[in-house]
């Protein structure tokens, strides 16, 4: 099938104006958005909250040509009280004419709010703004993730004897449990923070426990759970220069997985503290060398056709949302497809960036290990390096200096792989950059349009003498 060009738009103010939804002129304007949560919220309980803030935090355009997904925070007050609280919405917006409002009805006949635990229905789970043409989501409640409703609502009580586990069965009981809601993409899934107020039942010591759910669509999170079994095991037997973060268990009937929590702390907190990070990042590349050549049993890869067409996804996206960057990243994206060359197979972590990556010790310790596949060993350096150089999260860290960070890991990681491994690097760091790029405006970075730019001139350079 041919690809379909994403229509020209033209920026004003920072984001893309676009014919097929021109309510997103509106939708990304955080003041606008703000007046219109106000408006059209409802609050379940008759109380009357006070929306202070709306900050959006992702947004999915243009990844199809039907709709667009657009993901805000809400800073709630209730003025009764004084509780303040973050709340995540969702805002769909189609193509097609009367779909926003058709799925408005057929969700609002089903009785959204039986579905929603009492604690976390604050508005009407769904409502529908006519001058946007918009559905709403308001969270917990997605369509497509009926499971987070349900974890949310205590069902992963049936994890806590293992969260209590100990050598004596029994000895310690829950007292007091809280989640907290830590990620959410909508649609795809949730991350939460699952804590127990434990205590001995003997000398009446107390204790917390903690664990992080992940809360899945599909059957994904059963793959990951028996990949990090496995490896926690092999670093059990034998220790090495990695380790991932510890599997609990898996809930088949919540698609939902636990995890102990990360040992030490990420990468991206050591880069920011501005202390000598030399030496971890030394130790950072030898884990992702090892890492690259293990012996791993996996099934799933990821082609040089895959990897070309997530750059040019990214490529796509850069080019509508900043019209005035489209001839240097369609030139970037040109040079990366037509330079690239398959290679054999390796197994790949495919998220590596510096809050995937926790150092405790001597030990590191990868985590969001969802995506890992048999692919082009280079893809994980190169996105690393990609997310350092770009300064995604370390805003604080000034460039000239992420550029030397990134040189220390590249000098360390390829004193340890094959020689031949290097030969198309710049390629895959132009590309990852590419990608970064349109990370940075899904996210709604502040001052995306200039840290959107900043990474394709990073690609750029990186490019240089690559680009014909």
């Amino acid at each position: 099938m041919r690809k379909q060009a994403l229509p020209a738009a033209v920026c004003l103010d920072g984001f893309p104006r676009d014919p097929d939804f021109p309510q997103l002129a509106m939708a990304s304007d955080p003041q606008l958005m703000l007046q219109v949560f106000r408006q059209h919220l409802k609050a379940v309980s008759g109380k009357a909250y006070r929306i202070e803030e709306c900050v959006p935090f992702r947004f999915r355009c243009r990844q199809s040509t039907s709709r667009c997904v657009l993901q805000y925070t809400l800073r709630v007050v209730d003025p009764s009280t004084g509780r303040c609280w973050d709340q995540w919405v969702t805002g769909l917006v189609y193509a097609a004419a009367g779909e926003a409002e058709r799925l408005w009805r057929e969700l609002g006949a089903a009785d959204p709010r039986r579905e929603i635990p009492e604690q976390w229905l604050v508005f009407e789970p769904v409502d529908f703004i006519p001058e946007l043409q918009m559905l709403v989501q308001v969270f917990p409640f997605d369509r497509k993730l009926p499971n987070l409703r349900l974890v949310l609502d205590g069902a992963v009580h049936q994890l806590e004897p293992l969260l209590l586990a100990g050598p004596e069965p029994g000895r310690w009981r829950a007292e007091e449990r809280t989640i907290e809601p830590m990620r959410y993409r909508t649609e795809l899934g949730a991350a939460l923070r699952y804590t127990l107020q434990a205590r001995d039942r003997l000398t009446g010591k107390g204790e917390i426990r903690r664990c992080y759910l992940k809360v899945y669509r599909n059957e994904r999170g059963a793959q990951t759970f028996q990949l990090l079994r496995a490896l926690t095991d092999k670093a059990g037997a034998g220790g090495g220069p990695y380790d991932v973060v510890r599997p609990i268990a898996y809930v088949s009937e919540l698609r939902t997985l636990a995890l102990e929590e990360a040992r030490g702390q990420a990468l991206q907190q050591i880069l920011r503290r501005g202390d000598d990070w030399r030496p971890a990042l030394r130790a950072v590349a030898r884990a992702v060398a090892a890492f690259n050549q293990d012996d791993l049993a996996l099934a799933e890869r990821h082609s040089l056709a895959d990897q070309l067409a997530d750059v040019n996804r990214a490529a796509s996206l850069v080019q509508w949302a900043c019209p005035e960057l489209r001839a240097e990243v369609e030139a970037l994206a040109a040079a990366v497809g037509a330079g690239l060359t398959d290679v054999p197979p390796a197994p790949i972590h495919r998220d590596l960036k510096t809050d995937h990556i926790f150092l405790s010790g001597d030990q590191v310790i990868f985590i969001d290990l969802d995506s890992v596949v048999l692919g082009d060993p280079v893809r994980d350096p190169a996105h690393l390096v990609a997310h350092i150089t770009a300064r995604v999260g370390l805003d604080a860290l000034p460039a000239d200096e992420a550029r030397r960070a990134a040189d220390v890991f590249v000098d360390e990681y390829f004193a340890h792989v094959p020689p031949a491994w290097r030969q198309q690097f710049q390629l895959h760091c132009a590309g990852a950059l590419i990608e970064v790029a349109g990370g940075i405006f899904k996210r709604q970075e502040p001052r995306w349009p200039e840290k959107v730019a900043s990474a394709v001139a990073e690609a750029h350079r990186t490019a240089t003498g690559i680009l014909a």
